[in-house]
């Protein structure tokens, strides 16, 4: 199907040519004049300021500097001022205290000057900042000659450390390598592999793909390769454990990213540890991507309300409604463009649920109801896959649907989210889409997107590629090559699965 070993499009190579040498007399020891001056009139308390952020920002499941006026955690960094304790947004920068012009980004601790309007580099808080313990692995400068050329060539981390690595293919691995790649930039994984995480030195489980996880994230956001990686050790993994994966066939994405999270799930669990209920389960995969769907059925007899609550990793949508039947000889019609609310209104929306198909209790017999499904609790990431493949069992074949599906860089799924009925007789609706939430209720679930995954060809012979958000920039992710794109272009793409992350999450 595919044979693709192109080398990583990503950048360019440096050779020692390209190195800017300060000249002689001319070393900068400040990231800007307005370092220099705020060093000059309190450097002792700058410094304590500083070195006391940077502790804050590294501590372990510290949430204080992610925390904006909001009082909600944002996924993106805040700053955090270092003339008082205020922090606030990147789009908030330039509303705060003139007077305070220095601030530091909550991530990693790179210092911003809101006067010069960039991240600024210092040689005294650069040796603070480094000094903090991360599990990145910063180089150490010994002579003046490697601190002159940092000095003269310091930029923000590289790239090529912040996980924008492709994946080799070995043999119709694509399907693995797009749904890695939306793993490694979900923040909730890439953060609990880069802290604690799963102890790959300590698990003594053969081929263990929570081994393989932890050794790519790593990997990637510790050493400043271009390259491509092959993750041979994840493949071995899915194949022992997978059943159905072994071989060089292509998959299922949407198949694989249920076996990859249930598979990382069972290896994150100590030995002796009880397997609990889904939506019970303190794993960071239950945590991250389990939520609870509501199914409530109505009985159109005696009117009672029959409620079940369900755990869910992913939703699966239709991409065309149970219509009119084509007829025999009609000529095939170009598939519509939807849009993705109609499919989740679709999803969310009442069906009529046949005698034969449905017992009530009350009458104790066979009756007709309306059933209609609803979220009831939202999961921080949110993977919905698009149902182009569809299967006929009464001619046992399989085609791919093209139909253009138009989906949004932020989602509202305010009107999907369920609230408990009535045992009989309400009229009160399952969604909130006729009423807004009692006051004080939780913010509106606001998602973003984060990853979109792409089946490109047939449904035989296609090829799967990937596209993920690294802070405000999109990047196209086929096989080993890795290309930095436009929103509009990922917005277009043809998506067969969409990762949907919450913007905030209530503390």
């Amino acid at each position: 199907m595919e044979n693709k070993s192109q080398s990583p499009v990503l950048t360019k190579k440096h050779s020692l040519a390209d190195i800017r040498f300060p000249s002689p007399g001319s070393v900068p020891t400040h990231g800007c004049d307005h370092v220099k001056s705020q060093l000059e009139a309190s450097q002792p308390d700058l410094i304590k300021r500083y070195t006391t952020l940077m502790q804050t920002v590294h501590k372990n499941g510290a949430i204080g500097p992610h925390l904006s006026k909001t009082s909600a955690i944002t996924l993106r960094p805040t700053y955090l001022c270092l003339e008082c304790s205020s922090v606030f947004p990147s789009e908030q920068r330039g509303q705060h205290d003139k007077k305070h012009i220095l601030c530091v980004e909550s991530s990693r601790g790179n210092v911003y000057c809101r006067e010069c309007d960039d991240f600024v580099y210092d040689n005294t808080l650069e040796e603070i900042r480094t000094q903090q313990g991360k599990k990145r692995k910063h180089a150490v400068f010994m002579s003046d000659v490697d601190s002159k050329i940092l000095a003269a060539n310091a930029a923000p981390t590289p790239c090529r450390a912040k996980g924008l690595r492709g994946l080799y293919n070995m043999g119709q691995t694509c399907f693995m390598s797009v749904v890695l790649q939306s793993l490694i930039h979900n923040p909730f994984i890439r953060a609990f592999y880069l802290s604690v995480g799963h102890r790959a030195l300590d698990c003594e489980r053969e081929a263990c793909t929570s081994c393989a996880l932890d050794d790519i994230i790593t990997e990637f956001h510790s050493t400043e390769k271009a390259e491509g990686y092959g993750a041979v050790a994840m493949l071995q993994g899915s194949w022992k454990g997978g059943g159905n994966l072994a071989g060089y066939q292509q998959q299922d994405a949407h198949e694989y990213l249920q076996f990859i999270l249930n598979s990382l799930h069972t290896t994150n669990l100590e030995e002796d540890e009880k397997e609990e209920k889904a939506e019970d389960c303190n794993c960071v995969i239950h945590r991250a991507f389990c939520g609870l769907m509501r199914s409530t059925v109505v009985c159109s007899k005696c009117k009672n309300v029959t409620t079940a609550l369900d755990p869910f990793m992913d939703l699966s949508l239709d991409l065309k409604s149970s219509g009119p039947k084509k007829k025999k000889n009609e000529a095939p019609v170009a598939p519509q463009a939807i849009d993705l609310t109609e499919c989740l209104d679709r999803f969310t929306s009442p069906e009529t649920l046949q005698a034969s198909d449905y017992r009530c209790r009350e009458c104790d017999s066979q009756q007709t109801a309306t059933k209609r499904l609803a979220l009831s609790r939202l999961p921080p990431v949110l993977p919905i896959h698009l149902k182009r493949f569809s299967h006929s069992k009464t001619s046992s074949t399989s085609i791919k649907l093209d139909a253009k599906v138009h989906f949004p860089n932020i989602l509202d799924l305010q009107p999907y989210v369920g609230r408990p009925r009535s045992k009989k007789g309400s009229n009160e609706t399952d969604g909130a889409k006729n009423g807004d939430a009692e006051k004080g209720a939780s913010p509106r679930p606001i998602y973003e997107l984060s990853s979109v995954i792409v089946h490109k060809g047939k449904m035989d012979s296609g090829h799967y590629v990937s596209y993920a958000r690294e802070g405000d920039e999109w990047f196209l992710f086929d096989d080993s090559k890795v290309v930095l794109v436009e929103e509009k272009e990922v917005l277009a793409a043809e998506a067969y699965m969409l990762f949907y992350i919450v913007q905030e999450i209530e503390v």
